[in-house]
């Protein structure tokens, strides 16, 4: 099908889209499933054939709070969603929900596309759609999609140069966006409840702390791409919460240990030690964490070349510290 009947597709599809809004309930797309369960949706329940993987270590906790680089998750683009086949029987049953002038403008559109080309049937390529990404993953998105919406006849291995096609830079700012890392939260010794003034507290973490990848991929239609990314934390920083403490503050490097990574103070310069005791109160101890972010555009989040990414903090509750004062009697 020449230009104009890429363009007059395109058209009619974002017309039919538009109007299948308020007639089609929208699949969700949960992170991991992609169609959300759904493998030929109706027009109007586009969503994405991305697939997000988490591994365990990301499972839980809060999405990453990006530092030291500007980045925002794609807003929108274009994949490919249907077959010639899987196109027609799509509009066919949009136009089963469709009547008075709505239906007959779809209904003329559908003639065109069936006339001019019968939807491509026997040609090598695919019907593209436009995926916007915060309906599709429930991510957050900073800039508007600029896309026109709709749908456009994509030969295989040839995009139009003005079509926003996917790609693995795309899928990396999506895994990126949808990476969630584990709140510090670290052990102290002595305990929280047993601190004394005028001795060192040290920290150090219960079990190591685990790597967290994403990876975020998309194999349809001909289509076969992938973008990992890999967090490792670097840094912990720790925070008193007061300032009757000499230093107040403490910044420890991470090292492995074994798959993980620790933070131990015990042998560290730089130890936290309260100068008064908390009068029956408590200071609120609070740790926060820098990991460093990169991704490659494979499935391997370990893989060549690890480009990188804004680094993220997590930031945990505060723990709240009772100091005491030890009494000393001296006798002669």
């Amino acid at each position: 099908m020449p230009e104009r009947s890429v363009r007059r597709a395109l058209g009619a599809a974002a017309a039919a889209l538009a109007l299948a809004a308020a007639a089609v309930p929208t699949a969700r797309a949960e992170i991991g499933t992609g169609w959300g369960g759904s493998s030929t949706p109706a027009i109007g329940s586009i969503e994405s054939h991305v697939e997000i993987k988490v591994s365990n270590s990301g499972q839980s906790g809060k999405h990453l709070t990006s530092i030291g680089g500007s980045w925002e998750p794609p807003a929108c683009w274009y994949e490919p969603q249907y077959t010639p086949e899987e196109f027609d029987a799509a509009y066919q049953a949009l136009l089963e929900q469709l009547h008075g002038a709505m239906g007959a403008e779809a209904k003329a559109e559908y003639d065109k596309l069936k006339a001019d080309g019968d939807f491509h049937r026997g040609q090598d390529g695919r019907w593209w759609g436009m995926v916007k990404t915060n309906k599709a993953w429930d991510l957050p998105v900073t800039a508007p999609c600029t896309q026109r919406q709709g749908i456009v006849w994509v030969p295989t291995g040839n995009p139009p140069a003005d079509l926003l096609a996917v790609t693995p830079l795309m899928l990396s700012k999506l895994a990126y966006a949808a990476t969630k890392l584990p709140p510090p939260s670290v052990t102290l010794s002595p305990a929280a409840d047993h601190q004394t003034v005028n001795l060192p507290v040290f920290v150090s973490f219960e079990q190591p702390i685990q790597p967290v990848t994403v990876t975020a991929s998309l194999n349809y239609s001909g289509v076969n791409i992938a973008a990992s990314t890999l967090a490792v934390p670097t840094s912990l920083r720790v925070d008193a919460g007061t300032g009757d403490a000499d230093p107040g503050v403490c910044t420890y490097r991470f090292v492995k240990s074994g798959g993980g990574y620790q933070v131990d103070s015990s042998h560290a310069d730089c130890n936290i030690t309260y100068l008064r005791s908390s009068r029956g109160g408590s200071y609120p101890l609070t740790a926060q964490v820098t990991w460093k972010v990169t991704w490659t555009p494979s499935a391997n989040p370990y893989g060549q070349p690890a480009n990188a990414l804004p680094d993220g903090v997590t930031g945990g509750q505060p723990q709240d510290v009772v100091v005491r004062e030890i009494q000393t009697v001296v006798t002669q």
